[in-house]
């Protein structure tokens, strides 16, 4: 790290505690001025610190520029990840994410992060609206030892999972999953996933596995999702303490790698059930152009949806959106 990455790292590390002008030159074995110069260059790039004469420097818990030393410095001790790369600006970070894994053999543990996407994407070809600042815009690039494609959909439940337990940790809410990759907020859509392999042109074999999540932190207005919220929107009355989109990253990856490397874990999908809001449900699928009515009544271990309809028929979704059937008033 250079002088300026040891600066930002220990500020992030105590962030919301004072550190001495005197440690942080001594940590980048420069003067005090320089680290004087390199406090005013982070707080023109939007970092809120501030200094106190016998104190020292402090970053604000509500600063929040997304930042790869941000990111690391939050990262657990043991953790798997192997490489952060934090973008300011992209069109996907999912398309970034599957040209590095091609390209330059990106290693499994390898994170993207965007302050903004210009073409966010979602499942079934939807967008994924991603203005700058306000949400949390990531992709983990993962190599995981498949024996069967059918493991797939246990990346995404593994993602679904690790968002909630990470948004768990730092605010105390208690997301819910709608199967297979959206979390909500009480009636509203905070993030959504998508996992897309890329494959062996010669062989067909999955290569590597890139999992999307954008989390809708603070944003407030969407242009075409009328389900869509935020983190801080959707906790109503609940004081929530502030934290850094480089805190959120740095727990739902490192929680997403982990689960990743031991998919077969039974405590993964039994958290994946207990934030189900579908079990028990009416829902809707359409297949083709057919519309069904079931009732969803339980998660398998592969991660499929267990319905049955009227005439107690049963099946197993393993791909396809559902829809929630309310009741009407």
């Amino acid at each position: 790290m250079n002088n300026k990455e040891l600066v930002l790292y220990a500020l992030e590390k105590n962030r919301g505690k004072f550190i001495s002008g005197e440690y942080l030159a001594g940590l980048a074995g420069i003067s005090r001025m320089a680290v004087c110069k390199i406090i005013s260059n982070l707080k023109t790039q939007g970092h809120r610190i501030s200094a106190q004469n016998g104190k020292g420097y402090i970053m604000d818990l509500k600063s929040d520029v997304l930042s790869e030393k941000g990111i690391t410095s939050n990262l657990k001790p043991d953790t798997k990840i192997k490489r952060v790369v934090c973008l300011d600006e992209v069109n996907s970070t999912n398309t970034y994410a599957k040209k590095i894994a091609l390209d330059e053999n990106a290693p499994h543990g390898t994170l993207i992060t965007a302050n903004k996407q210009t073409a966010g994407k979602g499942r079934r070809g939807h967008s994924f609206e991603s203005p700058p600042g306000t949400g949390l815009y990531m992709t983990l690039i993962l190599r995981p030892n498949f024996d069967n494609t059918g493991k797939f959909q246990m990346i995404t439940i593994a993602a679904a999972v690790a968002v909630c337990f990470a948004v768990e940790d730092l605010t105390g809410l208690k997301p819910k999953i709608k199967w297979v990759n959206d979390v909500y907020l009480g009636d509203k859509k905070i993030c959504g996933i998508l996992t897309e392999a890329v494959s062996n042109f010669e062989n067909g074999e999955i290569e590597s596995v890139v999992t999307g999540i954008g989390v809708n932190i603070s944003t407030k207005k969407f242009d075409d999702a009328q389900n869509a919220g935020s983190i801080f929107e959707s906790a109503g009355n609940k004081k929530i303490k502030p934290f850094g989109r480089d805190e959120l990253a740095a727990k739902i990856a490192d929680y997403l790698i982990d689960f990743a490397d031991d998919l077969e874990n039974p405590n993964l999908i039994k958290a994946y059930r207990h934030r189900s809001f579908l079990l028990g449900q009416k829902i809707k699928y359409i297949r083709g152009d057919v519309e069904y009515h079931a009732k969803a009544i339980s998660i398998d271990d592969s991660g499929g949806l267990v319905v049955i309809d009227d005439d107690c028929n049963k099946e197993i979704l393993r791909s396809g959106e559902v829809f929630l059937i309310r009741p009407e008033n």
